[in-house]
């Protein structure tokens, strides 16, 4: 039986304030790592001037893409974008994304849906994370934050969500762990939103390397997302990513996650080209 095929469908260059490695870096580091596919997906937040992204590097960035794909022609490279969802910015997020589009005349490969900001705190950065988790009731945290992550699925803006339960970020950190049987009817809700309206899930490594030592989402939420797409006839929609802002990370976690699902009897990933999906065997 031929190896799986490998994918890193969540990637962060210096174009954003967070990202440490540059595009070549990032593919030598996948081809070295017997990677095949990876996509690039740069921040978008439009409440967080430091996760923009101006015009003159998003031109920059695709123009180096293009040289990779050149340089690299046995990767293949996906051009995608993490756009952060914000309650009645609908309008405006698609404006953005329409923006990036036009100015290199082609559509994103996929774009990637995520919440890091409730309300206004921005509960993912740790600086802000500690005055937004402070003397707050965490239950009541977690059903907001899942209702935001419902409605960014509603929009129809997205392709996949991202980490769908980062959240739990800093559990043993800042919060204390909170029982998936707490807020199981929120993650219920969003798997059928994510089912209704056919936007995929993340399967993100990050959380492995933290405290909470679990991918985003946790097993017990990808289980219930497997069943419960199985119970509609529908085919799970995953991708593989794990969230690197510096070479050395890419791929972390990709080969023990293709074992948890396949533990499931889960034998496809999706891959995305101008945001339409294909089938990779895994």
């Amino acid at each position: 039986m031929p190896p799986p095929r490998l994918i890193d469908y969540h990637l962060h260059t210096a174009v954003t304030v967070d990202g440490n490695m540059n595009e070549v870096d990032a593919c030598e580091r996948a081809l070295g790592l017997g990677i095949q596919e990876i996509a690039f997906t740069n921040h978008v937040m439009l409440n967080q001037p430091d996760y923009m992204i101006s015009p003159t590097s998003f031109l920059i960035h695709w123009e180096k893409i293009q040289a990779c794909k050149k340089l690299f022609p046995q990767l293949q490279i996906r051009l995608g974008i993490e756009m952060d969802y914000y309650p009645n910015k609908e309008a405006e997020i698609k404006s953005k994304i329409e923006f990036y589009e036009e100015l290199i005349d082609r559509p994103f490969d996929l774009i990637l849906g995520s919440v890091h900001d409730i309300k206004g705190g921005f509960f993912s950065n740790k600086t802000h994370a500690i005055s937004f988790f402070k003397n707050r009731d965490i239950g009541s945290i977690y059903r907001e934050y899942f209702d935001v992550v419902t409605q960014a699925v509603q929009s129809r803006l997205f392709d996949v969500m991202a980490h769908p339960d980062l959240i739990k970020k800093y559990t043993f950190e800042l919060t204390p762990p909170v029982p998936f049987d707490s807020y199981t009817a929120s993650v219920e809700s969003l798997i059928t939103a994510l089912i209704d309206c056919g936007v995929g899930i993340e399967i993100n490594t990050k959380g492995l390397k933290r405290p909470v030592k679990e991918p985003y989402p946790s097993q017990k939420f990808l289980e219930l997302y497997i069943s419960s797409a199985r119970s509609t006839a529908t085919d799970p929609i995953i991708t593989l990513g794990s969230d690197a802002h510096k070479a050395d990370d890419i791929g972390f976690g990709i080969i023990e996650m293709i074992e948890t699902l396949k533990q499931l009897q889960v034998n496809k990933i999706m891959s995305f080209e101008r945001r339409y999906k294909k089938t990779i065997a895994i």
